[in-house]
């Protein structure tokens, strides 16, 4: 069955993935997010390690008390999907909402449509975390 046929459900399919992960984020959990990565397609060639992700969450710290969990950061508004050119791939940006409202940095995640379509499940790639914009 293509998981990727009904773009909104996917998009669903996709956010069930990411929530849990940022909730490693704002848990400071940074191995279970990087063995989550690894369950989500990448087998351990993302290139992203515990130390390497903390290290990109970290300067969020420096404006941010903490990564919301609430109800609101985990509203669909805070999902972004741009599909490519060629159709092959999606950019989803999870905008990482704070308490002050801000919601200036997202984890940004590339999806392969087709591996996703074979393997019946979302393959994502963590492309980053950082501002928005940046």
């Amino acid at each position: 069955r293509d998981i990727t046929r009904d773009p909104r459900q996917f998009t669903a399919t996709i956010r069930a993935r990411i929530l849990p992960w940022i909730r490693n984020l704002a848990l400071d959990q940074f191995d279970e997010a990087v063995a989550a990565l690894e369950s989500s397609g990448e087998s351990g060639a993302s290139g992203w390690t515990a130390a390497t992700l903390k290290a990109a969450v970290d300067p969020y710290y420096n404006d941010h008390e903490r990564i919301s969990l609430d109800p609101e950061a985990r509203n669909a508004k805070h999902t972004h999907v741009k599909p490519s050119e060629d159709r092959k791939t999606w950019r989803v940006m999870q905008v990482l909402v704070d308490p002050e409202g801000h919601n200036d940095w997202q984890a940004e995640f590339e999806v392969d449509l087709a591996a996703s379509k074979a393997a019946e499940a979302p393959v994502m790639r963590l492309i980053g975390v950082g501002s928005v914009g940046a």
